[in-house]
């Protein structure tokens, strides 16, 4: 309570400023976003205004409003929204704290589905130059699908009946990153629309970007211990990776609209998206760490080191498509709408190596050691210093410094992989409304149907080959100047000597392969039927409805004896709604909400992936669980909304959710899980008992115009969310475990500051989210001592951009940006903030180019 009431102070202090400096009246309904020039945020809270369900709009102008690459990044400045990073491009959109598995994600209506196996759509492939608008849902309606916990994320391309003439756009930019030194990274877009004959009309966008990125890294995997001196010290591996790599987006929209008669209207519109990623990655790991003689709060002493020397070459390639045909037809008093989509996600590596070499020194013997004897004693090899735990740095000491010659480094393995990973899913949906009354108000019914099949195909190999008498002195070793202080970066095969390898085959021998272990058949069949009426009162709108979804889940994947297993699930969900949207006066509005939605399993969760280990009467290993539960919610609503004049607009809203079953990675000492009884410990995963999330929303902008020229044209845009939350469940039979709700965010801001007068058009935004838990526990940790101290969380993060518009005419303008302005990295860490899990930086991006438009 002490927590919402400190929020709602703040809240409500906000507002009444507000209002104070600008007490006029304007009216509505909604929540809107703060992105765009003056012209975009006013049609965004046009398009709020005639809403029936709390929503964000992003308008098609402002997508291009600020420095965003990515379609995650274009929503980033949504109250409630945060995005997780990717090598610093924005990938994955959480809404109010929840998790992108818990959302939906849909183009023009159709679902898209995710090429990594699981729920979580990565957005860092869709480039916002294809889209007309972006509308966030926050509650749901029964008219939409369930399955959207977090929220629904709608990305709309152009619709060609809505053009008034002939539409031309073309952009460019070319982008410099201070990482990279590159300068090399143009992006593109054309769009073209009109008219094809009186009863038709198409609009068709093109769009080609290529960004390379350079990345450095620091990581330890699941590796701080507490020793009997209570000080902390790693114990597992520290890892620094150079990653230089290029991605290349391709993008295609095709919108068609055709008037059969005065009746009937028919569409196609076709979405294409492919995303490739060209990889080159040197790892320096120093695994097997072992403690010995002097350890203090900064630095320890290690007896063992095992350095491994690993470069990669890896090309990874996405593509999302998704095709809708539909229409709108008048049978009789009844509006009718169909719909038949298909969407389809691919993952495709198949063309990655990864080789290592290496060289293991440790008390007695050596590995790898080409001219290295082993240690005759338990002898302290060097130093790890973590005094700043971002960047730890190993000093070894000078009787063992011949570890980093390339020669001393034998070939320890070349793996090679091979896999794909295919979603696709065909839906139909069919709606009817009609107008009618409720007593003596007026109303609409409406119901319909929908029916989706979906179908999940991971495919992954690996092969494992050795080389006898190599090292790495033998494939054009490289290495590379490294910025982080004190620390000593090794020597690498060459990018090209890593990719020759895989045509040197015959030379080496086959070691192993993994071919069935990874892979899984899912099949998910989902049948919906909804009805639903509003209701018109004399100052409030009335939704009331129902929407029923049954679920049929089916898999098969293998064990570690390659024996097919299989696993299967049915359930039916039932979520009563009732929205209510209720007008104070002219321009004041109460909002409110109370709806449910499910989230359903990723499927790689529930597949019966499944590594059996049996020795006597224990039996322990891995399993994924096919009779997990979906995430349940019951969902409550409230908001309240003020609008004045021109720009300014403020919003407070609460939010609360109760969830059932949400799903965590765990081990466990016994579990059943599709009929095996596991009593030595099984890594899966588990439904939670009951979960609690609370929030708020705020969100306020306003327009100076009433100050003196030339700052009449500042404007400000701002907003908050604060979220607090928390699972409980089942450790083990007979305990207990509370932690925070997985990847909940405690709060999230965005504040832009806007200059839009004349020909300039300037903003600068700063963009900001607290830490939250990002792993349960790591695949290598203990059964018996899992707590939050050895869990994985993200540190908060900021990050500030600015943008410069200058128009030379109607027609034509130039526009400078900058991203990442104060080259803000990404921090993980294992459950305390000195303990790293990983830090990442990657520098500041600037880009020129112009916009023309006609």
């Amino acid at each position: 309570m002490e927590f919402f009431m400190k929020k709602l102070f703040l809240s409500m202090s906000l507002f009444f400023i507000a209002v104070f400096v600008h007490a006029q009246d304007s009216e509505n309904l909604e929540e809107v976003v703060v992105i765009g020039t003056k012209s975009s945020l006013k049609s965004a809270i046009d398009k709020q205004r005639s809403s029936q369900k709390i929503i964000s709009v992003i308008d098609s102008d402002a997508l291009g409003d600020f420095p965003d690459t990515t379609a995650a990044e274009a929503i980033r400045r949504v109250s409630g929204i945060s995005v997780e990073n990717d090598q610093g491009e924005g990938r994955y959109v959480s809404i109010r704290g929840l998790s992108s598995d818990l959302n939906t994600v849909a183009i023009n209506g159709a679902t898209v589905t995710a090429p990594e196996g699981n729920r979580s759509v990565m957005l860092d492939g869709v480039p916002t130059e294809l889209l007309d608008n972006i509308v966030i849902s926050k509650s749901l309606t029964p008219d939409q699908d369930s399955d959207s916990i977090g929220g629904r994320i709608e990305f709309n391309t152009k619709n060609p009946s809505s053009l008034k003439k002939t539409l031309f756009k073309l952009k460019f930019d070319n982008s410099y990153n201070e990482n990279s030194g590159n300068v090399d990274s143009p992006k593109m877009a054309l769009t073209y629309g009109g008219k094809i004959s009186d009863v038709s009309a198409h609009v068709i966008g093109l769009t080609f970007a290529s960004k390379e990125i350079v990345t450095y890294n620091n990581e330890t995997g699941y590796g701080w211990d507490t020793n009997s001196s209570g000080l902390k010290e790693m114990n597992d591996d520290w890892e620094m990776r150079y990653y230089d790599l290029t991605r290349e987006r391709y993008g295609l929209t095709y919108d068609i609209d055709f008037i059969v008669n005065d009746k009937t209207t028919l569409y196609v519109k076709a979405f294409w998206n492919e995303y490739i990623e060209d990889e080159l990655r040197f790892k320096d790991e120093y695994g097997k760490i072992s403690q010995t003689g002097s350890t203090t709060e900064k630095f320890m002493e290690t007896s063992r080191i095992r350095h491994d020397a690993e470069s990669r070459v890896r090309e990874e390639i996405r593509t999302i498509q998704t095709i809708n045909f539909g229409g709108d037809t008048i049978i009789g008093d009844w509006n009718s709408s169909f719909q038949i989509s298909h969407s389809f996600a691919e993952q495709d590596d198949s063309n990655n190596a990864d080789v290592t070499f290496r060289c293991y020194l440790r008390a007695g013997k050596d590995e790898g050691c080409t001219n290295l004897k082993g240690i005759d004693s338990n002898a302290a090899l060097g130093q790890f210093n973590y005094s700043n735990p971002q960047k730890p740095f190993l000093t070894v000491y000078e009787d063992y410094r011949e570890l980093y010659q390339p020669g001393n480094l034998n070939f320890k393995e070349l793996e090679l992989e091979s896999s794909t990973i295919e979603d696709e899913e065909v839906a139909f949906k069919i709606d009817f409304e009609k107008a009618s009354m409720f007593g003596d108000l007026p109303s609409t019914i409406k119901f319909g149907m929908k029916y989706r099949t979906r179908d999940v195909k991971n495919d992954k190999n690996l092969y494992f080959y050795e080389w006898d008498g190599k090292t790495l002195a033998d494939f054009d070793p490289v290495s590379i100047p490294w910025p982080f202080t004190n620390q000593t970066l090794g020597s690498f095969a060459s990018a090209a000597a890593t990719d020759k390898m895989k045509s040197q085959l015959s030379s080496m021998t086959l070691d192993s392969e993994e071919t069935l272990v990874s892979d899984f058949t899912a099949t998910e069949d989902v049948l919906a039927v909804f009805a639903m009426t509003s209701i018109e009162a004399e100052n409030a709108l009335i939704i009331a409805g129902i929407r029923v979804e049954k679920t049929k889940f089916e898999s098969s994947a293998y064990d570690s004896g390659a024996t097919k297993t299989y696993g299967s699930n049915d359930y039916t969900f039932v979520s009563p709604n009732l929205t209510i949207k209720y007008f104070l006066s002219e321009n004041q509005l109460l909002r409110g909400a109370i709806w449910r939605a499910l989230s359903r399993p990723k499927f790689a969760n529930a597949a019966p992936v499944a590594e059996v280990e049996i020795d006597g009467e224990d039996i322990k290993g891995s399993y994924g669980n096919p009779d997990l539960k979906p995430y349940e919610a019951n969902n409550l609503d409230l908001s309240y909304e003020y609008y004045g004049d021109d720009l300014f607009f403020f919003s407070l809203g609460v939010f609360f959710k109760q969830i059932d079953n949400a799903i965590y990675p765990t081990y466990q000492k016994t579990a059943t899980i599709n009929g095996v009884n596991f009593n030595d410990g099984v890594k899966t995963y588990i439904n939670a008992e009951q979960s609690d999330i609370k929030g708020l929303e705020v969100t306020y902008q306003q327009e100076f115009n009433f100050l003196p020229s030339p700052f009449d044209g500042l404007y400000l845009a701002a907003n908050m969310t604060f979220t607090d939350g928390e699972s409980t469940f089942a450790f083990d039979d007979d305990q207990r475990f509370t932690t925070p709700f997985r990847k909940l965010s405690d709060q999230q801001k965005n504040i832009s500051i806007g200059y839009d007068q004349g020909r300039v058009d300037a903003r600068l935004s700063l963009s900001s989210r607290g830490d939250y838990l990002d792993w349960l526990a790591d695949e290598e940790g203990d059964i018996d001592t899992i707590s939050l101290d050895n869990s994985r969380f993200v540190d908060n993060h900021s990050q500030l951009d600015f943008s410069l518009k200058y128009e030379i005419n109607n027609n034509l303008s130039v526009k400078l940006e900058g991203t990442n302005l104060t080259d803000e990295p990404e921090y993980y860490f294992w459950g305390y903030k000195d303990r790293l899990s990983q830090y990442d930086e990657y520098g500041t991006t600037y880009s020129l180019g112009f916009r023309y438009n006609y």
